[in-house]
């Protein structure tokens, strides 16, 4: 059922014998490949996702989609409608947060608008028999096939459900196809197949003709799981799944292994099946094409690639997304394994980063990883003459004198255009200079007229300045270059690199603004990389921009559902054996 109005939590009272209420989890579609008859399907995962915490479910008795996916599905999503009452409480008060979905009726709307093409509502068609999950399985398709691919709605009432089917057949997609009933493991399987036109090229009368994208398709409803699927083969794998006739996917040591990297306590996950897809993907460098591409000789680390999965929860800062990836060590190179097994920490460099900067992106391995895509490029000269000429390696490279510290950093300005520096870290002082001077020589190279470097100082700092020919706007782009206490600072303008120097000299930096500070500590502890960008800050540039400003033809100034986000983050950690990431929306 709806209920109208605000769903702040009232307070605690007496236990009653009635179930507790249960949101509906938000996502977004990918059901596109399959957009006609199937499109319901991604209407319903919209639909039930987009809900959560809203649209409150009294739940009955449904079935388990988990003990029906096949073991042979590539990638594999499901969001649980009926979370702990941690993710309830924490989900509500993130949804309600947005002018859109505050309030029951208003998702009502929002959901009933997006199956209004499909010819059924959520409300009157889907919600009554609704249960506590959703799901979508994929196979990676051989070349040059459709990828089958199923979408799974557990059943809270059945026959509720199988009206919803029948309307759906009936409506203007239904008719599109032509259906037929067979039977399969006791379980009747409805089977569409796209209308042809006649050999004219025009369809019979009374049909309409189905577009290029049409494809067969099939439904059924399996132990109280509405089942729509891209073929008859793929419900009858799912059957053989459920009937325990066929391997699970949820039994195999992978998925395990996987998903034991990620909360257990979670609104949704993903996951892919590492090791089929880089089977598939050996398999394409096998056909003649990939065959004629010079240099192609295989994955690389890619082969190293064993699953990843992806958990979505919320937390009274936001929306947090898991996500971890594995890998086999034995199929590395002994440099991304060394970059794996020592990650470093970034926070030294995070505070050079400005208070004033809107975003930045930090990690502490820049070395190990530039050798790495070294050595997975081979031992070409074109390389090597490349990588030699900007003085990143050769005798006088600079790369065995970086400490691995790097981080990126921007700011807009009134004017909405960006201003920003890049900062390494290193054990020579000299060799960086030298280093930044020729990146700068380098850009210089072919403009007309003649780029001189200038040289003044700064709080006892010697900072180089070159204006590059050719560019008019040199207050907003003349490029800053100085060496300090174990780091180079490369910025776009002298003024951004003196705010890098005043940070650092001034304990200034942006760890002490509360934005950044409250995403921090929610982020993995003692991440390898951070990723971070201060959202209020960026939509408040967009509302100040000038007329004429490139962001106003985004109507951004007009979307109050951006007030609301505060800011985005992402951690990571690496270990020998994969990877793990934090994904972090912190909301108002």
């Amino acid at each position: 059922m709806i209920l109208d109005g605000d769903l702040t939590p009232a307070p605690l009272e007496p236990a009653s014998p009635e179930p507790a209420p249960a949101p509906i989890p938000v996502a977004t579609t990918w059901w596109a490949p399959y957009r006609r008859f199937l499109i319901p399907g991604a209407a319903l995962v919209v639909a039930g996702t987009v809900a959560a915490g809203a649209l409150l479910l009294v739940l009955k008795p449904a079935g388990s989609i988990e003990k029906m996916v096949p073991a042979t599905v590539d990638v594999y999503a499901i969001a649980n409608l009926d979370p702990s009452a941690a993710q309830k409480l924490n989900l509500l008060r993130a949804v309600h947060r947005f002018p859109d979905t505050s309030t029951d009726q208003k998702l009502s709307q929002q959901l009933d608008k997006a199956l209004k093409d499909t010819g059924i509502s959520f409300t009157g068609d889907v919600q009554p028999w609704l249960g506590p999950q959703i799901g979508v399985a994929v196979s990676v398709p051989s070349s040059g096939s459709d990828a089958p691919a199923a979408f799974f709605a557990a059943s809270r009432d059945d026959v509720k459900a199988r009206a919803m089917l029948t309307k759906l057949q009936a409506g203007s997609e239904g008719k599109k196809y032509n259906w037929h009933d067979t039977t399969y493991g006791n379980v009747t399987i409805t089977v569409g197949s796209p209308i042809a036109p006649t050999s004219s090229g025009v369809p019979r009368a009374g049909v309409v003709k189905p577009s290029i994208a049409s494809r067969a398709a099939a439904y059924t409803i399996v132990d109280h799981v509405v089942v729509i699927a891209s073929s008859e083969a793929l419900v009858r794998e799912i059957i053989d799944a459920d009937q325990g006739r066929a391997a699970r996917l949820v039994d195999s040591t992978d998925y395990k292994a996987t998903l034991g990297k990620v909360p257990s306590d979670r609104l949704a996950m993903v996951y892919l099946n590492g090791k089929s897809m880089v089977s598939h993907l050996k398999g394409q460098l096998t056909t003649p094409l990939a065959a004629g591409l010079a240099g192609i000789k295989g994955l690389g680390d890619a082969e190293a690639f064993q699953g990843a999965a992806l958990a979505l929860s919320a937390r009274p800062e936001g929306v947090v997304a898991d996500m971890a990836i594995r890998l086999d060590a034995g199929k590395l190179s002994s440099s991304s394994r060394e970059a794996l097994a020592h990650p470093g920490n970034p926070k030294a460099v995070i505070g050079w980063i400005p208070s004033s900067s809107d975003g930045f992106l930090a990690f502490a391995s820049l070395n190990r990883t530039i050798q790495s895509v070294l050595d997975q490029a081979g031992s070409q000269p074109s390389t090597r003459m490349a990588t030699d000429s900007i003085g990143l390696t050769g005798p006088q490279g600079i790369l065995p004198h970086l400490t691995g510290d790097v981080a990126l950093e921007a700011a807009l300005d009134k004017s909405f255009v960006p201003a920003g520096a890049v900062i390494i870290g290193t054990d020579d002082a000299n060799r960086m200079r030298s280093f930044l001077g020729g990146i700068l020589g380098l850009a210089s190279q072919g403009q007309a007229g003649q780029s001189k470097a200038q040289t003044a100082t700064y709080r006892g700092v010697a900072i180089t300045t070159m204006a590059l020919s050719g560019i008019s706007l040199q207050d907003q782009f003349l490029p800053a270059f100085a060496v300090l206490d174990g780091m180079g600072v490369l910025a776009s303008t002298p003024a951004e690199l003196k705010a890098v120097i005043d940070a650092h000299k001034d304990k200034r930096a942006i760890t002490g603004d509360a934005t950044y500070a409250a995403a921090a500590r929610v982020s993995l502890p003692d991440p390898s990389g951070v990723f971070y960008v201060d959202l209020g800050r960026i939509f408040k540039a967009v509302e100040a921009a000038p007329v004429g400003s490139p962001v106003n033809s985004l109507h951004l100034k007009t979307d109050k559902n951006l007030a609301p986000l505060r800011g985005f983050i992402v951690s990571s950690v690496s270990t020998p054996d994969g990877m793990v990431e934090r994904f972090i929306v912190l909301v108002n």
